[in-house]
């Protein structure tokens, strides 16, 4: 009981000398009621696939961190635990450096931009935080949003692999090594493959035109 009243007394410190604005009070607050309302629920019974896109309550962290409630991308599900790229509005002031696959392919940024003309499930410009996957429980979702990005296109593809070689590069080097054997030894099969047949080919010759003695 004593280190809770300690921590209303910082969080009234905090709030009184201005640190926070209004609405980041308002999200904070909301964000602590709902933890102590859904702290003890069963989990939501629901699907959840990758690629979806959900309004999830992050709770407060440590900037940089994603905090509050904003939206996100699922790029993986496990069990109760869910993998999510954390989504936030575009200020291309704020954001003047950010990766784009036509307008800044070669950028090196953290952030994936999501164009609203490209993705008519939002309405406007958007970013995807790459470098803050986060791993939620499912009862972290509030609602789920319109629209999804398919795990089998371009994009999604994209994102995937831009997560791996910014922040998993031993696993992706290792991953793109054994594709590449893989690829190599398919080739290799074919071209014995292709040899069998021929040997076959001029076998099956020599027994229907033996050689004269």
């Amino acid at each position: 009981m004593k280190n809770y009243l300690k921590s209303q007394i910082k969080t009234n410190e905090a709030i009184m000398s201005e640190i926070f604005n209004p609405d980041e009070i308002d999200r904070f607050s909301k964000s602590d009621i709902r933890w102590a309302d859904n702290r003890k629920k069963s989990f939501q019974n629901r699907t959840v696939k990758k690629g979806e896109i959900y309004q999830f309550e992050f709770g407060k962290n440590y900037i940089p961190e994603m905090s509050y409630e904003h939206r996100g991308l699922v790029i993986g599900v496990k069990k109760k635990l869910i993998y999510v790229l954390p989504i936030f509005s575009y200020d291309p002031d704020k954001y003047p450096d950010i990766y784009h696959s036509v307008d800044s392919p070669k950028s090196k940024s953290d952030l994936f931009l999501l164009k609203c003309k490209d993705f008519p499930f939002i309405t406007h410009d958007s970013v995807l935080k790459l470098n803050d996957i986060r791993t939620l429980s499912i009862n972290r979702i509030l609602y789920q949003q319109n629209g999804r990005i398919l795990p089998s296109s371009d994009t999604y593809k994209q994102i995937e692999t831009l997560v791996l070689q910014k922040y998993f590069s031993n696993f992706y080097f290792e991953f793109e090594k054994n594709n590449q054997e893989i690829m190599s030894l398919r080739n290799q099969i074919e071209i014995l493959k292709n040899e069998n047949k021929s040997l076959k080919f001029e076998l099956d010759n020599i027994k229907i035109n033996p050689t004269e003695k």
